[in-house]
């Protein structure tokens, strides 16, 4: 599966990034969320991983942008309690949450989810 991860830090991105490949997967990575939707359209991921906060345009914003495109499927990486991100505007949108820090199992079982829920 290629999946587009878009995250202003490059330890996250490189991280992530790693164990993605180490799972099987071919990896895009994009320095925020402007950058997303513009590889999005050249790469055709099979699924985003989008920071919450970045500059520029944030994680919630480019899905909106990339949706009116493409139906790919998204989870969004978040430091923040998963609780704190009720209500906000956008997150029902995506197909799960990854909070930071993460592991290989959490990585695992969000992206099953994620696959799962389309």
């Amino acid at each position: 599966m290629k999946v587009l991860i878009a995250d202003d830090d490059r330890l996250v991105r490189t991280m992530l990034g790693d164990l993605l490949v180490e799972l099987g997967h071919s990896v895009v990575v994009a320095q925020d969320g402007a950058e997303a939707v513009k590889f999005c359209d050249r790469e055709s991921p099979d699924l985003l991983i989008l920071d919450f906060l970045m500059p520029r345009l944030s994680g919630l914003d480019a899905l909106r942008d990339i949706r009116r495109r493409h139906g790919v499927p998204a989870l969004l990486l978040t430091a923040i309690n998963q609780d704190s991100l009720r209500g906000v505007d956008g997150v029902d949108q995506v197909q799960g949450l990854l909070e930071k820090p993460f592991s290989r199992k959490s990585v695992e079982a969000a992206i099953a989810r994620a696959v799962g829920a389309r």
